[in-house]
Parts: C-alpha cells; sequence; structure tokens
C-alpha cells in the first residue's frame, strides 16, 4: 500500500512538472507577440522608410533608392549586411569609419570599404546632406563599439556568472517556495485534525473545517504553481539578455512584462471609480444588515411584542442578510469589470434561464420552509406525525425536515410535502397558551380539576361484554392506566364509553403523559397492563364477533389468574321437562 502511494506521488510530481514546463513555454509564445510586432515596424515601409539596423538597434532609415539600381528596401538591406560585416570584422576600427564627399553625395567610409552614400534626397527634413551623414556616421561608430563590446571575452564571462547567479537564486526561490507551502500545507492539516478551520459568519456557518482545509490546500497549490511560473518568466528573459545572440528576444520579453504590468496598472486605475463605488455599496450594506439585526433582536426580547416570537430571531435575520445581500449584487453589478461585455451577458442568461427551468421544486420548497418557520408548526425535538410517518424532528432547513422515527430511521420530507400533508404535532399543546380544555370538560368527577395541565393525552379503546359491569370497567381501566411507566396521575386518567355495539361496548381509556417521546412504549406496557389488569379482575377481552358456548368449555382466562380449585364446567344436556 506504501508503495502505491509513493507511485501516486511520483506521478503526482511528474504531472505537476510537466504542466509548469506547459504553461511556461505557453507564456513564453505569448510574450514572443511583442517581438513579433516589432520585427513588424522594423520591417519598415514605403512612407517612414527602412530601418538600418545592428544587433537590435535602429541607426537610421533609408527612405529613398536609386533609380534604375536599387530601391529604398533593398538600400537597406544592402547596408545592414555591409555594416555586419564591418562590426565582425575586427582589423577595422570604429575610428576609421568616415565621411567623404564627391560629387555623387557624401560617401561613408570603413577602412577602403563603402557603406552607403548620402545624397541630396536623403536628407533628413532641413537638415543638410553633410550634416546627416556625420550623424549617421557617429551612429554607426557607436553601434559598431558596442557590438564589440558585447561580444567580448569580458562581457561573455560576465553573462555566464550572471546567469549562474540567476539560476542559483531561482534555485533558491523554488526551494525557499517549497518550504514555505509544505510547513502551510502541514499547519492545515493539524488546524483540520483540530476542527479549527471551521469558517463562520457571526453565528452562521458557512465551511466546514473540513471544506477549508481542502480550499486552503488547492489556494496554496495554485500560490506555489503562480510564484513557480511568474520566477520562471523573470528568470528566462534575463538569462537571454545576457547574450547578443538572444538579447533581443529577452529584451523583448521584458518590454513584453512591462508593457503588460502598464497595462494592467492603466486599467487598474481606469476602473478605480467604479471599485470604490462596490466597496461603499458592500460597507453601507454591512452596516444596514447590522442595523437590521439589532432591530430584529429587539423585537423578539423578553416578549416585547408578543406578535413576534423569539423563535423568529434567528431565521429573520438570515432572511433578512440574504435579501439585503441580493439587492447589494443587483446594484453593484453594473460597476462590475465586463459588465457589457457579451460574455457576461451571456453568463446571466444562462444562469437565469437554467434557475428559471431548474429551480421551481427549489424554490417552492424554500417558500414552504418560510412558511412552516413564521406558523410555528413545530420545533427541534419535537415528536410530529406527517402524512404516515411518525418522528422527532431532528433537523428544520429552509428546504426539507428531517424526522427521526422511532425505529431509529432518519427520513427526509420536503418542505412543501409537509406544508401539503396534515401534520399533528405532539408536543405543541405544552408550549400553546389558551388550548381549549376538552378533556377537562368530558370528566365527569367535579372533584378533578377543571383546568388541568397542558400535557399530551394518550386514548387507547377496548371493546368488552355487555355481562361485565361498566363500573368495574372503568376502576380496571383506571387502575391499569395509572400502573403504567410514563402515564402521569395528575391529572388523573378517566374512561369514556364511545360506543354499544351489537356484540360489545367500546370503553375509550384516556390518560396524560409528558414524555411523547416515549408514545411507542408507554402504549405497549399500557396494553399490556390492560391485560394483566383485565385477567385479575376476572373480566375476559373477547373480539366484537366472539360467540362461546360455556359449557363443557375451559375459561380463556390463562391458568395463573384462575382459582386453585377451577375445574372446567361438564357439559349438560336438558329434555324439554328439563331433566338431565
Amino acid at each position: 500500500m506504501q508503495s502505491l502511494l509513493q507511485q501516486s506521488h511520483r506521478l503526482y510530481q511528474r504531472l505537476q512538472c510537466w504542466l509548469i514546463l506547459s504553461l511556461a513555454v505557453a507564456l513564453l509564445t505569448i510574450a514572443l507577440s511583442p517581438a513579433v510586432a516589432q520585427s513588424q515596424i522594423l520591417a519598415g515601409n514605403p512612407i517612414d522608410g527602412y530601418p538600418v539596423v545592428l544587433d537590435g538597434t535602429e541607426l537610421f532609415r533609408v527612405r529613398q533608392g536609386i533609380p534604375g539600381v536599387a530601391s529604398a528596401q533593398e538600400r537597406a538591406n544592402i547596408v545592414n549586411t555591409r555594416l555586419v560585416q564591418i562590426a565582425n570584422d575586427e582589423s577595422i576600427s570604429p575610428e576609421t569609419i568616415r565621411v567623404e564627399e564627391e560629387k555623387s553625395g557624401s560617401v561613408i567610409l570603413a577602412g577602403d570599404t563603402v557603406l552607403f552614400t548620402v545624397r541630396e534626397s536623403d536628407r533628413d527634413g532641413n537638415e543638410s546632406r553633410q550634416a546627416t551623414a556625420a550623424r549617421s556616421v557617429q551612429a554607426v561608430q557607436s553601434a559598431v563599439a558596442q557590438y564589440r563590446h558585447d561580444r567580448s571575452a569580458q562581457q561573455l564571462v560576465y553573462g555566464v556568472l550572471f546567469t549562474l547567479i540567476s539560476t542559483i537564486a531561482l534555485i533558491g526561490f523554488l526551494a525557499l517556495v517549497q518550504w514555505f507551502i509544505s510547513r502551510f500545507l502541514l499547519r492545515i492539516k493539524a488546524a483540520q485534525r483540530t476542527r479549527a478551520l471551521s469558517f463562520r459568519v457571526q453565528n452562521l456557518q458557512l465551511l466546514g473545517s473540513g471544506a477549508t482545509g481542502y480550499l486552503l490546500r488547492g489556494l496554496a497549490g495554485l500560490l506555489r504553481l503562480i510564484l513557480v511560473l511568474a520566477s520562471f518568466y523573470l528568470y528566462i528573459p534575463f538569462v537571454l539578455s545576457q547574450f547578443p545572440a538572444t538579447r533581443a528576444l529577452g529584451n523583448s520579453l521584458l518590454s513584453g512584462t512591462a508593457e503588460r504590468m502598464n497595462q494592467t496598472g492603466a486599467a487598474f486605475v481606469e476602473y478605480l471609480p467604479n471599485l470604490v463605488i462596490i466597496v461603499l455599496i458592500g460597507v453601507f450594506t454591512y452596516y444596514l444588515i447590522q442595523f437590521v439585526k439589532l432591530v430584529v433582536t429587539e423585537l423578539g426580547r423578553d416578549d416585547a411584542y408578543p406578535w413576534f416570537y423569539p423563535e423568529w430571531i434567528q431565521p429573520t435575520n438570515r432572511l433578512a442578510t440574504v435579501f439585503l445581500v441580493i439587492v447589494a449584487c443587483i446594484t453593484a453589478t453594473p460597476f462590475m469589470p465586463g459588465f457589457n461585455s457579451p460574455a457576461f451577458q451571456g453568463i446571466g442568461l444562462f444562469l437565469g434561464a437554467l434557475f428559471t427551468l431548474g429551480s421551481s421544486s427549489a424554490v417552492a420548497n424554500a417558500i414552504a420552509g418560510i412558511i412552516l418557520i413564521y406558523t410555528r408548526a413545530f420545533h427541534i425535538g419535537d415528536i410530529v406525525q406527517i402524512g404516515e410517518i411518525k418522528g422527532e424532528v431532528v433537523e428544520k432547513s429552509l428546504f426539507v425536515t428531517r424526522l427521526l422515527t422511532f425505529r431509529r430511521e432518519v427520513i427526509t420530507v420536503p418542505n412543501s410535502s409537509v406544508l401539503n400533508s396534515n401534520l399533528i404535532n405532539f408536543n405543541a399543546i405544552s408550549r400553546i397558551p389558551g388550548v381549549p380544555k376538552i378533556a377537562s370538560s368530558l370528566r365527569k368527577d367535579s372533584t378533578a380539576p377543571r383546568e388541568p395541565k397542558q400535557y399530551l393525552l394518550l386514548q387507547t379503546t377496548i371493546t368488552l361484554g355487555y355481562d361485565v359491569p361498566w363500573r368495574t370497567i372503568h376502576a380496571v381501566l383506571i387502575q391499569a392506566a395509572e400502573a403504567t411507566p410514563g402515564v402521569i396521575s395528575d391529572p388523573p386518567p378517566f374512561v369514556l364509553q364511545t360506543g354499544l355495539n351489537d356484540f360489545n361496548v367500546s370503553y375509550e381509556l384516556n390518560a396524560y403523559t409528558n414524555r411523547p417521546e416515549l408514545m411507542p412504549q408507554i402504549y405497549s406496557e399500557l396494553h399490556q397492563n390492560l391485560q394483566d389488569y383485565c385477567n385479575q379482575a376476572g373480566i375476559e377481552i373477547l373480539s366484537p364477533a366472539y360467540a362461546a358456548l360455556r359449557d363443557g368449555n375451559h375459561s380463556t382466562i390463562p391458568d395463573q389468574y384462575l382459582p386453585e380449585d377451577y375445574t372446567s364446567p361438564s357439559f349438560q344436556i336438558h329434555d324439554q321437562n328439563h331433566h338431565s
């Protein structure tokens, strides 16, 4: 297993290296665009003339050709070729480059080699031919001297030395970045193990510790990639600029970087007023949210307003915060960068269509969740019944409600289904003031309190025959209820006769409990006690259609409840004269 992890780690490192190299090549390609543009400018045109260049430096331009001999572009190409030959010929000193006046014009010579001739048509503006030739000679002398200086052994040694120093600096910087990122990742893992990375806004948890750690690890990896690419982006042009053969490419890369930084700075300065407006909108929204939270908190403080319940404070604050943030985003959207671009508009249309077509159920559940919150249908921990599902409310969110059933099953019910179903809350009776005392009005015992405490009333029905006195049945049923754990004695249980059926009488036993969460267990023990106490009292629990021929049949009461001398009665037959 460990070897597999090591192989996966090495594969990840290789993929990361290839990604860095690919991005470096991409950045290099992008950076070459200024060089291409510069080469197009240096190529010249008939209006501006064609440049004479040595080692990437423009000396002057040739604007006129020689009729019948060479065009302006051909003249510039010939001068460029001769200039490179003279610069590479160490036997020709820059001081030997001079001007000699002839009838055809001012001839510029390098030793015995003719570089070019300045004619009357080559003058630059109002400048004389001699002044133009002198300026050209001075430019050629400086360019040749600089050309040879840059290619000297001393400059080559300096270039190698600077390259070595920059390489060491690059390696050190990359090692420092790797060490810093590694330490940062270790701290993230340590904090994640202690669950110290939870991201909260006041009492609202936006991200858990695991999600925050994952996000920070991703940001650390992205930061490392950016730093590595930026270091290579600066290192490569610097190294290329140290050697004459690649100096033009290196300078173009550096100039491209500077140009892009200038463009970025100019764009930022231009966008700065809109950014200030967005910041002002954010600050105003923040303080407005704080003010609304203060008002909502005061509304629910110490029942200052009876119509505003304390449990409404938190959901109202959240809804107000979401509403104000949405309004602020809508207000700030026109000031976002690229607001009028087709891409921004396309994304807006896509999100609008996605929200319209795919969120109808989500919106219905959210609205139902808000209605359930403000109707106070149930609270966390209440025992409720939604349709055929009965259990404890363990979670109540904007979209769903989760119930923990008595079978320890967690059932998720959409809020729209909760709103459209009949909901029974077994705990609400203890919180709602002024509940009608229906059970109290049904009691016949005038000595019992007329206003019992607000407990949950449990009911179960048992059918018994007409041969048993109803007063005896009432007493036995009440004794069974009082002996059941979870049933309270104040107010006491009571019995109602709910039906006189063809074969039996329906007795409804009513008992109070303060433990709704134990309803299944209380009902089970109550039914057990009903069986035991009826058997002890000699009361047979028969089904409604049960018929028995008593002579010769054993009683249906269990043996432990029968007398020790009990014997089954004999089966007797009587004639019309009542003789056995």
